[in-house]
């Protein structure tokens, strides 16, 4: 019964002396939330498409009228078209910011018209990927 008080004993010691002072400090570290839309010419998604107009409504009346966007960006080399929280919300709550949005990208009269998740604008980077062929 002693050698079992005696090693937990020791192994609490052991457990409470351990430096964790680097654990918090990691998930301190927020990564600023973006919304990453990349645009593809293959369904396998190999080929990005450069100089795509990507639009962002609030509502799938504007996005189909082409009104009222909320936020614009052409993609890069990479296809890809980033957005900030910035670009959803001016006053950068996220409470306001959640929920739905839609998403009109056209390139050489080709447009594709889709619709995001849910988005939570948390840390990260969230990617939401279209085909326009």
């Amino acid at each position: 019964m002693k050698i079992k008080i005696i090693s937990f004993i020791i192994f609490s010691i052991f457990v409470m002396s351990c430096d964790r002072s680097g654990i918090f400090e990691e998930f301190q570290k927020a990564t600023p939330w973006e919304f990453h839309v990349q645009v593809f010419s293959d369904d396998n998604m190999t080929q990005p498409v450069a100089d795509v107009l990507v639009n962002i409504y609030k509502t799938n009346q504007d996005r189909d009228n082409n009104t009222n966007i909320l936020s614009t960006r052409n993609t890069g080399a990479d296809g890809e078209a980033v957005f900030s929280l910035k670009d959803f919300e001016p006053g950068l709550d996220t409470q306001k910011a959640k929920g739905i949005y839609y998403i009109r990208v056209e390139k050489d009269g080709i447009i594709k018209n889709d619709i995001t998740r849910y988005l939570l604008m948390n840390d990260g980077h969230t990617y939401h990927y279209i085909v326009l062929n």
